[in-house]
């Protein structure tokens, strides 16, 4: 018998060496590798790779494989593969996690093409493992869109969550915006470790809000957002941040914290597709600081009617700076004139913005703002030096010996060298200091700050006037004021409005005008407006008087002609 081998079944030996030889090869990959036939029969190449999921055979069901895919990957790989066996020589890269068989979920990126043939359709393809990758790719997640020292959603996370939230097409979603203040002011003292109080105070505020509150935001250090979902009012989300409040500042007192319990909310209600996620971000920032600054509650929400005072507001707080550089503020001159002959004596030098968008702002919308931003002391000097040109060409023109009133804030005057500062801009418009009347508010000046005082007495010696401003206006004392080197006293119009149908202040007006008589102080009567408070405050005894009856504050060309005032009508 000839058992020598056939051709051909030398061939086919060798052919099963190789096949298994071959197999081998893909032991060595990394990657497992797949075939699966149009009946969903998966054939698995590399053993090793596919053993981790508790695979040990070779063939499976495409749903057993299923079976172990992630339950939020499973319908949408499912779908991929479908839609994939019917195309034609595509290829397709999706990412999904398999389960091992302690419950651990591995990344994995299947990559496939779809071939035809004529036994049908199938489809090879390659997994690799991605974990460490999507690992990585967290981690940068976490540091992109997460706060670090609190791992709260950052705000890089919040623009994305108010772009997506804009157009929800269910529940409208609204902002509320939340300022700590003044704590920065206390990091320096106390560290960092109060952050992590107003962390833990902020968390226990906004739990329990109605609605479905998608996530807390920390915006920085301290800055707080809220995204809250539901179709509320204006009303309703402003209680809503009155209950966030009281429930702050209880969190913070029971920590036995009495830093940073102050906090200001900006609403910006019901999220606007048309508005960039940017845009509506900066306007329940800054309705949060309007509110911060001229509302009552510290609560300001972003509408139609508020939108123009918060706009004008912060059109306030940046553009003065800029306004007083390039001079854009003018100073106009009321007169002060004479009680009994009506000449003028003096003028108030009143600082004035005119804005092409806002119309006219008024000094007690912007005065506050320049105090607060350090810009107080060069709007000081700015009108202080119109003044005092106005007073050298007043003069000349008209060869008299005309004064002007000049407001000084708080900070200027406790400026060192302030008094000698002033003394160098009148001589450099070569004008007397007596010529220019410095007025001050009472509070500081009745307050005893020893400082002001000491200043006072400087400008006195220096031959300037001195004036107590507004007096009467609020809580009004002259324990001191007799003691210190003032000319003259301004009586609030308040006051002096009270006076024309109260007999008790026009009792103690009657009495301060004869006391200032007897100690050389002249005595202003502001608010004059009508021809009887005119003859009231004449027959009283008052130097001088100022008010809209006589003229409103003028352009200095208008000023520059203004010598009489108009005589009473009987």
């Amino acid at each position: 018998m000839d058992i020598t081998p056939t051709p051909d079944k030398i061939s086919d030996d060798f052919d099963h060496i190789l096949e298994r030889r071959f197999m081998h090869i893909f032991d060595v990959f990394s990657e497992g590798l797949f075939h699966m036939d149009e009946q969903g029969v998966m054939v698995f190449y590399n053993h090793q790779f596919y053993e981790q999921f508790g695979i040990s055979v070779g063939v499976i069901e495409l749903g057993a494989w299923l079976e172990i895919v992630h339950p939020l990957d499973r319908a949408r790989l499912s779908s991929k593969v479908d839609e994939h066996l019917e195309s034609v020589d595509s290829r397709v890269t999706t990412e999904y996690r398999v389960r091992k068989p302690n419950g651990q979920y591995v990344w994995i990126e299947g990559t496939a093409v779809t071939r035809h043939s004529e036994h049908g359709s199938f489809m090879v393809g390659s997994h690799k493992d991605i974990s460490e990758r999507k690992l990585m790719e967290s981690y940068i997640h976490q540091v992109a869109f997460h706060d670090n020292a609190s791992g709260m959603a950052n705000r890089s996370r919040l623009l994305l969550d108010i772009d997506e939230f804009s157009r929800a097409t269910t529940l409208p979603y609204s902002l509320i915006y939340i300022q700590i203040e003044e704590i920065k002011s206390y990091l320096s003292h106390y560290g960092t470790e109060i952050l992590n109080h107003v962390v833990h105070s902020m968390l226990t505020a906004v739990s329990h809000l109605p609605g479905q509150v998608s996530k807390l935001y920390r915006v920085s250090d301290d800055d707080f957002a809220i995204m809250i979902e539901g179709n509320f009012t204006d009303r309703q989300l402003t209680n809503i941040c009155e209950k966030i409040k009281a429930r702050y500042h209880d969190a913070v007192m029971e920590q036995g914290q009495l830093l940073g319990c102050g906090i200001s909310m900006g609403i910006y209600p019901k999220l606007n597709a048309a508005l960039s996620a940017e845009e509506i971000l900066r306007k329940a920032t800054r309705t949060s600081q309007f509110a911060s600054k001229k509302k009552a509650n510290r609560i300001a929400v972003y509408s139609a009617t508020t939108q123009q005072v918060v706009d004008r507001f912060f059109y306030i707080e940046q553009g003065l700076k800029a306004a007083i550089e390039s001079q854009s503020l003018a100073v106009k001159f009321q007169p002060i004139v004479c009680a009994n002959s009506l000449d003028v004596a003096s003028f108030e030098s009143l600082v004035r913005w005119r804005s092409e968008e806002f119309g006219e702002i008024y000094p007690d919308e912007f005065i506050p703002v320049a105090e607060n931003k350090g810009l107080i002391v060069d709007l000081g000097y700015f009108v202080l030096r119109k003044a005092c040109e106005f007073i050298r060409d007043y003069n000349q023109r008209h060869q008299r010996n005309t004064r002007v009133n000049v407001n000084v804030s708080v900070l200027q005057l406790l400026n060192s060298n302030f008094p000698s500062r002033v003394h160098e801009i009148v001589s450099e418009y070569q004008i007397a200091p007596k010529n220019l009347v410095i007025e001050l508010t009472e509070t500081l000046i009745l307050d005893n700050n020893l400082l002001a005082i000491e200043q006072l007495k400087q400008l006195a010696e220096l031959g300037f006037n001195l004036s107590l401003d507004d007096f009467g206006s609020g809580y009004s004392s002259l324990n001191t004021f007799f003691d210190l080197p003032m000319s003259q006293i301004k009586i609030d119009k308040s006051m002096a409005w009270r006076t024309v149908t109260n007999s008790d202040s026009k009792q103690y007006l009657a009495f301060l005008i004869n006391l200032c008589q007897k100690n050389k102080i002249d005595v202003v009567i502001e608010g004059i407006e009508t021809p009887e408070m005119y003859k009231t405050f004449r027959k009283m005894g008052a130097t001088y008087l100022q008010g809209y009856w006589f003229s409103k504050p003028l352009s200095i060309a208008s000023a520059s002609r203004y010598t009489l005032a108009p005589i009473p009508v009987d």
